[in-house]
């Protein structure tokens, strides 16, 4: 059966929404004149300090000392600036109607609070295959011989025929209890009543070819809520710029539908409408774009594998015979493919694909896609019994 594929392809240009103002953040603390100092703020004493302990009448702090108090170094605190070389503390257990103050000239004395880097742990990563399905791939020419096969029973006194299998074929295999390969289905020459088999008891003709198994991990459906805006995946190719901010496919995004022709991104807190183009929308709610493809089939664009556990389906699909799908590579604007095969109820690796790049200008900020087709061969795997 031959196939035809139509698939995205990476347009060149970036789509620019806006260019947001960014302010860079002072690397050391203002000084005690500045307004930052107006809101308490949380330090860490660079060294030992002496505060004093002052009663607070009617909101305003007495000038009697209470007492003396050592603050080490390395101590969290909060602090605000009151006037001249005095300094509010809190963060530390004092007297009810009580406060500390320290007088300091500078502000060298405390440093910003350093954050932990609290990275997320990294989300194990499965891929799942069917291990029952025996599909190799053949790594050299390799002779087989033919045996007729009565009562189901080998004929192995007699070789009726003899052949060859070509490199990187795809065949069924079992083996024998003499230790040979027995191929029973896949890209094997016809034989009539009989049986290929190899007299090499090696496994190093053959390399496991992965069947993969189609993700469990779904949403009700693609499309984007019309009252909020959602959790969601960017879906197109063309990467789309806010200032410093920019989205490829595949990357989180809150979005929700406007209308059937609208669409509203919400990119570092801003809301963005976008218009769509060829019923292509900005984004959908699993991270795996759903495509009719002009053969009839359909087509499916995702940065992993077809068992990759990072994989998010909708719900509203099911996998047919001769469905495609597309693990794209941003980086190199391709796709390693990947076909249906409904008797092997997994996913097959076919090729890496590269379609051809097309100029697009863009205006309105809108990014439209190009199909492309190409007939790769033969997708059949075929079962003997």
């Amino acid at each position: 059966m031959k196939f035809q594929k139509s698939i995205m392809t990476a347009l060149a240009g970036a789509v620019l929404i806006t260019t947001p103002a960014v302010a860079a953040n002072a690397s050391s603390l203002p000084s005690k004149s500045s307004s930052y100092w107006n809101k308490a703020r949380v330090v860490t004493t660079t060294k030992k300090i002496e505060a004093t302990e002052h009663k607070v009448v009617k909101k305003k702090i007495s000038k009697k000392v209470l007492k003396k108090v050592n603050i080490k170094k390395g101590y969290k605190i909060s602090v605000t600036h009151v006037k001249g070389n005095v300094w509010k503390i809190t963060g530390i257990k004092t007297a009810k109607n009580t406060v500390l103050t320290t007088s300091q000239a500078k502000t060298t004395w405390m440093k910003q609070v350093t954050k932990k880097n609290t990275a997320k742990k990294a989300t194990k990563v499965t891929v799942n295959t069917n291990k029952n399905v025996p599909l190799y791939a053949v790594t050299k020419k390799t002779t087989v011989y033919g045996y007729a096969v009565k009562n189901n029973t080998i004929q192995s006194k007699k070789i009726i025929k003899k052949s060859t299998i070509a490199k990187n074929q795809v065949i069924l295999v079992r083996k024998l209890n003499n230790g040979q390969w027995m191929l029973i289905g896949g890209s094997v020459p016809e034989i009539k009543n009989g049986i290929w088999i190899t007299k090499t008891t090696k496994s190093n003709w053959i390399k496991r070819v992965p069947v993969y198994t189609t993700s469990k991990k779904t949403v009700p459906t693609n499309d984007l809520s019309t009252k909020a805006a959602n959790d969601a995946y960017y879906a197109l190719n063309a990467p789309i710029s806010t200032g410093k901010t920019v989205l490829k496919f595949g990357d989180s995004v809150k979005a929700m539908k406007i209308d059937d022709s609208n669409e509203m991104l919400v990119i570092g807190g801003k809301s963005y409408k976008v218009t769509i183009n060829n019923n292509q929308p900005y984004a959908i709610t699993s991270n795996t774009l759903v495509l009719k493809l002009a053969n009839g089939n359909t087509g499916l664009q995702s940065l992993y594998n077809p068992g990759d556990s990072r994989v998010i389906l909708p719900k509203t699909y099911t996998p047919s015979n001769g469905d495609q799908w597309f693990q794209y590579n941003p980086k190199q604007s391709n796709y390693k493919v990947y076909v249906y095969a409904s008797s092997l109820e997994g996913w097959l690796y076919r090729e890496v694909y590269t379609p051809k790049q097309t100029t697009t200008n863009n205006t309105n900020s809108n990014t439209t896609n190009n199909n492309q087709e190409k007939d790769t061969g033969n997708t059949n795997t075929n079962t003997s019994k």
